[in-house]
């Protein structure tokens, strides 16, 4: 009776023991996933189709203002979109994105500029460019 008890307890320890080390494993995969997200995934495809759609007025923006300067969308972060007026079929909005810009072949950084569109569904035009 006592060796059954015994055996009971040291079976019930593993198993506790087991599941707690599962847990243990489990959590730190989520978080290593989350510290190895790349470009590409940050991306979602509504986000590269809304820096597509922005990039004509971005492009004739910053060649306005540079003209030697290019930018890559890979790299352009949307940093917030805005519902102007709200309610139910309401297309008014306001976008801000960062364009990261560099000039020559070898691509020396030339610093950012923050764009703000203003977005309807007559077209897009631009609100305000932060340098």
């Amino acid at each position: 009776m006592k060796n059954k008890k015994i055996t009971f307890i040291l079976v019930s320890f593993v198993l506790v023991l087991a599941l707690f080390a599962t847990g243990v494993m489990l959590s730190n995969k989520d978080t290593v996933e989350a510290e190895n997200v790349g470009a590409e995934e940050k991306h979602s495809d509504l986000y590269d189709v809304l820096l597509v759609l922005l990039d004509p007025a971005a492009r004739k923006v910053i060649n306005q203002e540079y003209p030697h300067r290019s930018y890559a969308l890979w790299n352009a972060e949307i940093l917030e979109v805005k519902r102007i007026t709200g309610g139910y079929s309401q297309y008014d909005f306001t976008v801000k994105v960062k364009y990261d810009t560099y000039t020559g072949p070898f691509n020396p950084p030339e610093g950012p500029i923050t764009i703000t569109f203003h977005v309807i569904t007559d077209g897009v035009s631009v609100a305000k460019i932060q340098k």
